[in-house]
């Protein structure tokens, strides 16, 4: 198992340098956003990680047949209670999706890597319905933890779940809510999306938080919050009917 996470990981960066960005339709999409994650307890000790993220992802998209690629580069930090230790952590997802009527199907991975714990792998599997006013989805895949030792409440091998639905209130603003459940316990949340009329900007907040406990920490929560930039459409539903941002969303992260 170890050897086919590796091999999927080492894939993906080959895949991924070896895209050529001046491929037909190709868009582009960025964010910024501030993951503020309860604090954990560190593997083998007593000390706590505040465990916060600063990141800035950019990404592009191309037509690939009958559907669309995305690529995207991940680039921050994680905040130690705004002590001057910010370790880098950095990653990258690939995704491919093709659409059937009002219905989407993806598949993607996804590699990130902290430079003060570990780095992660992520394999999933998306089927989406895109409707006017209402969506829903449901996403599953396999995670692999490289260093287990030093990620709170992970094993190196896990399976992962995640049901959500979206409400559009406007064209411009909508309503989330999901369940996910992994190897290493189970969370609800909700979030919201909000577009400026005529802009290509959006803002959102997401929450989520554990039934009863996660990765080993009782009530686990996290808060996020960040700035969407999707040029070329017009509304919000468009952005995210047309964008592949998320098929590989995740209410929590494996690290």
């Amino acid at each position: 198992m170890r050897a086919l996470f590796n091999g999927a990981g080492t894939g993906f960066v080959a895949v991924a340098l070896a895209l050529p960005v001046w491929a037909g339709e190709t868009t582009f999409d960025a964010g910024l956003a501030y993951f503020a994650r309860d604090e954990i307890t560190l593997p083998h000790g007593t000390e706590e990680s505040d465990n916060d993220i600063l990141r800035l992802t950019t990404a592009i998209s191309w037509s690939a047949g009958d559907g669309r690629m995305r690529a995207a580069l991940e680039l921050g930090v994680r905040n130690e209670d705004f002590n001057g230790s910010y370790p880098a952590v950095t990653g990258g997802e690939l995704v491919f999706a093709r659409k059937v009527g009002d219905q989407r199907y993806g598949i993607g991975a996804r590699l990130r890597s902290a430079e003060d714990l570990s780095t992660t792998t992520e394999l999933g599997y998306s089927a989406e319905h895109l409707g006017q006013r209402f969506e829903a989805r449901g996403f599953m895949g396999l995670q692999y933890v490289a260093d287990p030792d030093v990620v709170r409440g992970r094993e190196d091998t896990g399976v992962f779940g995640q049901v959500d639905t979206s409400l559009y209130l406007s064209d411009n603003w909508v309503l989330d809510a999901g369940l996910l459940a992994d190897t290493d316990g189970e969370v609800y949340g909700v979030g919201s999306e909000y577009r400026f009329g005529g802009s290509s900007f959006s803002v959102y907040m997401d929450y989520a938080e554990a039934y009863n406990s996660y990765r080993g920490v009782e009530s686990y929560d996290t808060l996020s919050a960040g700035i969407r930039f999707v040029p070329g459409t017009k509304t919000l539903r468009a952005a995210r009917q047309s964008n592949l941002n998320r098929v590989m969303y995740r209410m929590v992260e494996v690290q």
